[in-house]
């Protein structure tokens, strides 16, 4: 259920490392409170064609962290806390070197339309 979609710029030399960066979100998330690990689900786009507003860093990279609907905020909160972390270590390089826009955003899944099999 919980989703963790990883977009990052082609540009990006992190990139090498996208299996290893999945995978410390994977375990990040996992160690969350209410979060099932065996339902967690990490995915990665590459984009090849991006284009940054004037004064930007010339890539970016953004996390999109789905949880099912009716956690607490300060829970969620604590989540979002938890991934930023992992992404600021994870793209240290890029962010040392101005390389990189870094973004994370958390999402609820309506519980009462979500579908899973």
């Amino acid at each position: 259920m919980p989703h963790i979609v990883l977009e990052t710029t082609a540009d990006l030399p992190e990139n090498s490392q996208v299996p290893d960066i999945l995978e410390a979100l994977v375990i990040e998330l996992s160690r969350q409170e209410t979060i099932n690990p065996a339902a967690v689900k990490a995915y990665h786009g590459l984009r090849s064609n991006w284009h940054m507003g004037e004064g930007a860093p010339p890539g970016f990279a953004h996390v999109t962290v789905k949880i099912m609907s009716g956690r607490p905020a300060e829970l969620r909160k604590t989540i979002s806390e938890a991934m930023w972390a992992v992404m600021k270590e994870q793209f240290a390089e890029s962010l040392s070197a101005n390389e990189v826009s870094l973004t994370l955003e958390l999402l609820e899944m309506d519980a009462e339309t979500y579908k899973k099999l």
